[in-house]
């Protein structure tokens, strides 16, 4: 009896250690595809109004977090938890062009359009304004998002003293949140979470859901 219960002990133990190398390899051989999480500051405003990105609309649940490597436009870079001034982003390639037009908004040199067919053009009294870190730059559409940049974008009538004022109304909190626990992180607790991803191995390794 001894024996067939040391025999049960060590069929235990090694589909223990099997399962544990398993798991491993399988979480070891994802981590490449795991994204960067890194964040930014920016504001938009049109005619004096400051552009409100805080509504529910601009919103990514989660971030795409995966052992596969397949990510989707919004999973790239987008805002979290109704804040409207702090970027996510979770690709190095990702950049501002790619963050306003996953929110809906267009703009070159010269012009700036959103999801609403407005159309906002450059004219002799009013234009397209861009301060990035602190410098005026022409156009940021393909310039890559770095971690705790900050860019405004203003279209309206404002003097480049005026614009300097608008920028230092830009929030510069991306660098808190590149230090502390984010719930849009692939490393957090949040429905995607690393151990989320292993307690959907194992169901499907052992055949059991949650319900």
């Amino acid at each position: 009896m001894r024996k067939y219960a040391i025999h049960i002990i060590l069929w235990a133990l090694s589909l223990l250690i099997l399962l544990g190398i398993y798991l491993f390899g399988y979480i070891h051989a994802g981590i490449q595809f795991i994204p960067p999480h890194f964040h930014a500051n920016f504001a938009m405003y049109i005619n004096g109004e400051r552009v409100d990105f805080s509504g529910d609309e601009f919103m990514e649940d989660v971030a795409g977090c995966s052992l596969t490597g397949e990510m989707l436009p919004k999973d790239r870079v987008h805002l979290h938890e109704n804040n409207g001034e702090t970027i996510h982003i979770h690709h190095e390639w990702a950049s501002w062009g790619h963050f306003f037009a996953n929110n809906g908004f267009t703009f070159w040199e010269s012009f700036l359009t959103n999801n609403q067919e407005e159309i906002y053009v450059n004219s002799q009294t009013r234009k397209l304004s861009f301060i990035l870190n602190d410098e005026q730059v022409d156009n940021p559409f393909n310039k890559l998002i770095r971690s705790q940049d900050r860019l405004l974008i203003v279209y309206g009538e404002e003097s480049p003293v005026e614009l300097q004022t608008l920028f230092a109304w830009v929030s510069d909190n991306a660098g808190e949140y590149n230090s502390k626990y984010d719930p849009g992180s692939c490393w957090g607790t949040n429905e995607n979470g690393i151990a989320v991803l292993v307690r959907d191995r194992l169901a499907a390794i052992f055949g059991t859901h949650d319900h």
